[in-house]
């Protein structure tokens, strides 16, 4: 009853809205809804209350998001989204969601580095290039970071490669790059993860490695990233397995402290995909990366 009681109102559904494309503080959500933070409080306690939310801390904020067991049980997830998806002003608020998310985008933006610094190590870049035997026509570098080293390989075994990074001056240093060395079948542009500027089924191959950490919202990032790919095309899908270096958020700018084999299941579980493997790759001895997780995923 307390249920079914918390998802009849509109407001709270609304809120289950907003919180399915990203985590949000009290202060992102009552600025989107254009209610005062004192109301905005009120709904997501209870909502909090019957475990349909969860909430962290970064910093002095409070970010909520869809709780876990929420994303475990899809028949009450779908019929929240049949709900909400039928709100007359439904547009309005998506066009305030994504307004708030460019906003965080371009304060979060300079703290943004490669995984390399933090967790992942070389083996599991080499576990991961291990499963890519087969050379491609299009590949596309989603998050090719400073230095493009995963976009420079790529090329070797590819005709043509995209290397796509939502900052503009890692995308400028690159192109530098490139030129200096004569490299003519990559091409860098500056995009978010969620919105990239490309064809539907332009690439046989996307590489997300050490990227989706730092997505508003994984879901689309993933949806995207398929969207791009041709029937049979291949996803690469390397990031962190959960762990507890909170320091990662404010140190690295991660949004998300890793995924378990469950939460990129769900994810991809009404996406046109099937999985091929799945691997967690466990720390290097010696040395301090933290565990990372591997799938391969393929367009269906």
């Amino acid at each position: 009853m307390d249920l079914f009681s918390a998802l009849s109102d509109e407001m709270r559904l609304k809120i289950m809205m907003i919180l399915g494309e990203s985590e949000f503080t009290v202060n992102e959500i009552k600025d989107i809804l254009g209610i005062h933070q004192s109301n905005a409080s009120r709904h997501l306690s209870k909502l909090s209350s019957c475990n349909l939310l969860k909430d962290r801390r970064e910093s002095t904020k409070s970010y909520y998001g869809l709780s876990d067991e929420l994303y475990a049980c899809p028949t009450l997830r779908e019929m929240i989204k049949n709900a909400y998806e039928q709100l007359p002003d439904l547009a309005i608020l998506k066009s305030q969601i994504d307004r708030v998310l460019k906003e965080r985008r371009t304060t979060m933006a300079k703290k943004l580095h490669k995984l390399d610094e933090s967790a992942g190590g070389l083996k599991a870049q080499l576990s991961l290039f291990t499963k890519l035997i087969t050379p491609f026509e299009h590949a596309i570098d989603i998050g090719c970071g400073a230095g493009g080293d995963l976009s420079l390989l790529l090329a070797g075994r590819c005709k043509q490669v995209t290397a796509v990074d939502i900052q503009e001056e890692v995308v400028l240093e690159f192109k530098e790059l490139l030129s200096r060395r004569g490299i003519e079948n990559i091409t860098p542009i500056t995009a978010d993860m969620v919105n990239i500027p490309l064809p539907n089924a332009s690439a046989d191959l996307v590489l997300m490695s050490q990227v989706l950490h730092y997505a508003t919202s994984p879901d689309s990032a993933l949806k995207e990233a398929l969207r791009l790919l041709k029937p049979n095309g291949i996803l690469a899908l390397l990031d962190l397995a959960p762990h507890t270096e909170e320091t990662l958020r404010e140190r690295q700018g991660h949004l998300w402290l890793g995924f378990d084999q469950a939460r990129i299941e769900t994810m991809l579980k009404d996406l046109p995909c099937k999985i091929v493997t799945s691997e967690v790759i466990v720390n290097e001895s010696g040395t301090e990366s933290l565990p990372a997780i591997c799938f391969i995923v393929e367009k269906q």
